[in-house]
């Protein structure tokens, strides 16, 4: 699932996507690796302007404690993306028959057919 955070506070926002909570509950690592630094992770940010919203995100953002706190402060509201549920598909089905009284009562006796011209 995805989320959006739009910055409601009236200053710029920050926030580290540290690998021990980001990364982890992602189950991905999203760090740089520079070479140079073996073994070393350099941790992805979140910059978010005064009023901006975020493009989607996943929802493992909601595990940094610095958005939480955000969000029990008010400085960051939370929307949540739903995927759409898969429409189901159409099957094309035969144009409903008529029954008539006679054959819903007696179905073993069939109902007689007027002749044309007869009285």
């Amino acid at each position: 699932m995805t989320v959006s955070l739009t910055n409601t506070s009236g200053r710029c926002l920050v926030f580290v996507l540290a690998h021990e909570t980001y990364c982890q509950a992602l189950g991905d690592c999203r760090c740089e690796v520079e070479q140079g630094r073996r073994a070393r992770r350099t941790a992805k940010s979140l910059t978010l302007a005064s009023g901006l919203t975020s493009p989607a995100l996943d929802d493992a953002v909601l595990t940094i404690p610095e958005v939480v706190r955000a969000v029990k402060r008010g400085d960051l509201s939370v929307k949540r993306h739903v995927p759409e549920l898969p429409k189901p598909a159409v099957v094309a089905t035969r144009a409903p028959t008529t029954t008539s009284l006679a054959e819903v009562i007696r179905p073993d006796v069939k109902a007689k057919k007027n002749k044309r011209g007869a009285s």
